[in-house]
C-alpha cells in the first residue's frame, strides 16, 4: 500500500554500612517509583479510528455541507480530542457544530492541544490554512462516536457541462490507523448522470454510483487506512443540478472530457502499476529463491554435504582410533568445540595423573549463607608431573592453574574461581577451542574453508541489498508503478539476505568431515551406540579398569556418560571404585541419583564460567490512481 507522509550540628550516629546503603536503595526506589508510576498510565494508553463516516451534502449553491462521525476506540483514559480541517486558498469554512451520541458541545472549551477544558466544551482555533476543531470529553477503555458538523466552499469546480467534486474524506495528517472509512455524497436534486472515483491507487476500497439514500451503500468505502495515508473521493455529476454556483469555482468551457481523460490515465498508471507490483513480486520471490536456495544451497553443497562412506558396522567395542576426548567431540559435531570437549580433557588429566582429584565431603553455603549443606564433593589438584602435553590440552591446564593457583579446590569453588580471572580464562577458552579445531584441521578430518566462502557471500549479499537500495529507485523512478515494483524486489532482496544469513551462521552449512574425517565420525558413533547399549548386550567383553576410565572420558565428549556411568555401577569389577579417580558416587553430591559423579558438577560448574565480560557502551469499481489535488483531508488525535 502506498502511504504518503506530511508532522555545629550533633554528629548523628551512624549506621552500619550495610545499612546505609540499603537505606540509598529504598530511597532510590522510592524516587523512581514516583517519577515513573504516574506516567505510566499515558504511556500504556492508545486509540485508533475504529470508523469515520462523512456524509457531504451538496447544497443548490455549491457549497458543502460536510457532517463527521468519528468513532474512536480508547485503551486507557482520554480527556480531550482535535480535528484538523485545511482551508486552502479560495476556500472558505463555517464550523456549525459538535457533539457526541447525545448531546451537543457547549463553546468555550481551550483550544491548545493538550490542555484541559470541562467535558461536553469545545473551542475553534483559525490558523492560516488551517481550521482546528478542539473539543473535550471523559473516555476510558471504550468507543466513543463524536459528530462534527461544518460547512465549506470553493471546493466544487463548475464547468458548464459537470460539477467536480474532489474531497479527502480522510488526511494524511492523522497518526493513527482507521479500520473503515465511509462517505456519502448527496445532491440537491436526483440525477443519474453521477461519475464516482476513488483515490489512490493501492488503498483497500470500493466506489459505488448513486446519490443519497438511493444508492443503498455509501458511495465510497475505504478499509485498513494506515496513519498517514490519505483517501479521496472524486464525484462528477452535472451543473444543471446546482441552482447555482456562487459556492462552487465557476469554471468556463466543459470539463467532462478532460476529467475522464485524466482518470484514464489514473487508471492506466493503476493497471501499470498492479502489473508491475506482480512483476516485482515475481522478481521479489524469484531474488528471495536465488539467494536462499541458490547461493544457500550451493555452499551446502560443496562444503556442508557430508561425503559418503561405506562403513555399516553397527558398534565399535572399543575407541576406535587414538584421538584425544576433545577431538573426537569437534568431529563428531561436525566442528563443534564448547564446555563438554573442555571438560572430556579435564576428566582425561585426571585419568593420566596431571590433575589429581580425590572425593571428599565439604560444607557448602548456599541460599546467601542463611543455609550450609554437606555434599559429596571432588577436591581437584596440581600434580606434579612431566608428561607431555598437546597444546590444547596446555591450554586447560593453564585455566586449572590459575584456579588452583591457592592450593586445591573443591569442585563446587571451580566456578567462582574461573570467574575470578573472568578475562583471562574465556581469552584462554577460545585459545582452546581454535587449538582443538586446529588439530583435527592438521590431521585432515575436517574442511572448514567454507567459512571464509560464506563471509565472502554475506558481503555480497549485503553489497547487493545495498546496491538495489541505491540503484532500483532511479532506474525504475520514473515508470508507473514503479515503487511497488522497487519496494517488493528489494523486500525479496532483503528477505534472501537475512535467511541466507542464518543459513551460513549453521556450522553444518559451511562445514564438513573429510572422507577420512566422516569414516572416522562413524566408527566413534558406533562407539557411542556401544556405549549406550552396553547392558542390552548379550555377551559383553570384559574390560579393563583402564578401559573402564577411558569409556568415561570419551562417554563425557560423545554426551552418554551417565549411561558409561550406570554401566560400570552394574557391571565393573568392585576394584573400579576404589582404584579410579573418576568413578566414585556420593550419597550428597551434584545432580542425584545413583549415578552422580563429577562431570555433572563440573558441566555445570563451567556453565558461562568462559563468558568475556562485558563492557560499557468513475462508474462503481475500485481505486484508482492520482487524485490528492481536492478540498478537504487534514488529520486529528487525542489526548
Amino acid at each position: 500500500m502506498l502511504v504518503n507522509s506530511s508532522m555545629p550540628a550533633k554528629e548523628p550516629r551512624r549506621l552500619p554500612r550495610s545499612s546505609s546503603e540499603l537505606k540509598r536503595l529504598i530511597r532510590l526506589l522510592v524516587a523512581t517509583a514516583l517519577v515513573v508510576l504516574p506516567a505510566l498510565p499515558a504511556l500504556a494508553k492508545s486509540y485508533h479510528i475504529a470508523g469515520a463516516q462523512v456524509d457531504i451534502v451538496v447544497e443548490p449553491d455549491g457549497s458543502l455541507l460536510v457532517t463527521e462521525y468519528l468513532t474512536y476506540d480508547f485503551d486507557g483514559s482520554f480527556s480531550g480530542a482535535y480535528r484538523d480541517v485545511p482551508v486552502r486558498s479560495g476556500e472558505t469554512f463555517e464550523f456549525v457544530s459538535i457533539g457526541d451520541e447525545t448531546i451537543a458541545f457547549d463553546p468555550g472549551g481551550c483550544v491548545v492541544l493538550g490542555c484541559s477544558s470541562p467535558p461536553g466544551t469545545y473551542g475553534v482555533d483559525f490558523q492560516p490554512g488551517l481550521a482546528r476543531i478542539v473539543w473535550h470529553h471523559s473516555s476510558q477503555d471504550e468507543l466513543r462516536t463524536f459528530k462534527l458538523v461544518y460547512r465549506v466552499s470553493g471546493v466544487i469546480f463548475a464547468y458548464d457541462d459537470v460539477a467536480d467534486l474532489q474531497y479527502q474524506v480522510w488526511g494524511d495528517q492523522w497518526s493513527v490507523k482507521a479500520d473503515e472509512v465511509t462517505a456519502n455524497v448527496t445532491l440537491p436534486s436526483e440525477t443519474d448522470d453521477i461519475r464516482v472515483w476513488g483515490h489512490p491507487f493501492g488503498v483497500d476500497g470500493t466506489v459505488t454510483p448513486g446519490t443519497g439514500d438511493d444508492v443503498g451503500e455509501p458511495n465510497l468505502v475505504a478499509r485498513n487506512i494506515p496513519a498517514y495515508q490519505w483517501v479521496e473521493i472524486r464525484f462528477v455529476f452535472p451543473t444543471s443540478v446546482l441552482e447555482t454556483t456562487s459556492g462552487a469555482v465557476a469554471i468556463p468551457g466543459d470539463g467532462l472530457d478532460s476529467i475522464l481523460e485524466t482518470e484514464a490515465e489514473f487508471a492506466e498508471e493503476a493497471n501499470d502499476a498492479r502489473a508491475a507490483a506482480g512483476r516485482g513480486l515475481l522478481a521479489g520471490v524469484g531474488a528471495f529463491l536465488v539467494m536462499t536456495f541458490g547461493v544457500g544451497g550451493a555452499v551446502y553443497l560443496r562444503y556442508g554435504k557430508e561425503p559418503n562412506t561405506d562403513y555399516d558396522r553397527e558398534y565399535e567395542q572399543f575407541p576406535p582410533t587414538d584421538l584425544t576426548p576433545a577431538e573426537v567431540g569437534a568431529l563428531v559435531s561436525q566442528g563443534g568445540v564448547d564446555e563438554k570437549q573442555f571438560t572430556a580433557t579435564l576428566f582425561d588429566l585426571i585419568r593420566r595423573g596431571v590433575i589429581t582429584a580425590e572425593p571428599t565431603d565439604v560444607q557448602r553455603v548456599t541460599w546467601a549463607g542463611l543455609r550450609t549443606e554437606q555434599i559429596t564433593d571432588l577436591v581437584l589438584g596440581l600434580a606434579e608431573t612431566e608428561e607431555p602435553l598437546r597444546d590444547f590440552e596446555q591450554s586447560v591446564m593453564t585455566v586449572m592453574t590459575r584456579a588452583l593457583s591457592l592450593g586445591p579446590r573443591p569442585l563446587h569453588e571451580l566456578n567462582e574461581a574461573i570467574t575470578e580471572d573472568r578475562a583471562s580464562n574465556a581469552k584462554t577458552y577460545q585459545v582452546f577451542r581454535d587449538r582443538v579445531l586446529g588439530a583435527i584441521r592438521r590431521g585432515k578430518l575436517l574442511d572448514d574453508t567454507g567459512r571464509g566462502v560464506s563471509w565472502l557471500v554475506r558481503i555480497g549479499a549485503i553489497g547487493l541489498v545495498l546496491a538495489a537500495l541505491f540503484l532500483l529507485p532511479r532506474v525504475f523512478g520514473d515508470q508507473p508503478g514503479a515503487g511497488a515494483f522497487v519496494f517488493l524486489l528489494t523486500a525479496g532482496l532483503i528477505g534472501g539476505a537475512v535467511i541466507l544469513f542464518i543459513l551460513l551462521s549453521f556450522r553444518r552449512v559451511r562445514t564438513r568431515r573429510t572422507r577420512e574425517g566422516a569414516l572416522e565420525a562413524e566408527r566413534w558413533l558406533a562407539f557411542r551406540r556401544y556405549l549406550t547399549d552396553f547392558s542390552r548386550l548379550e555377551e559383553a567383553p570384559s574390560i579393563s579398569i583402564a578401559l573402564w576410565d577411558q569409556f568415561l572420558v570419551y562417554g563425557i565428549t560423545l554426551g552418554v556418560a551417565e549411561q558409561v556411568l550406570e554401566q560400570a555401577r552394574l557391571h565393573a569389577p568392585e576394584e573400579l571404585h576404589q582404584t579410579s579417580s573418576l568413578y566414585w558416587y556420593g550419597h550428597h553430591g551434584y545432580g542425584g541419583g545413583p549415578t552422580q559423579n563429577a562431570f555433572v558438577g563440573l558441566e555445570s560448574a563451567l556453565s558461562g564460567a568462559f563468558t568475556p565480560p562485558s563492557s560499557s557502551g468513475g462508474g462503481g469499481g475500485g481505486f484508482s490512481g492520482g487524485g490528492g489535488g481536492g478540498g478537504g483531508g487534514g488529520g486529528g488525535g487525542a489526548w
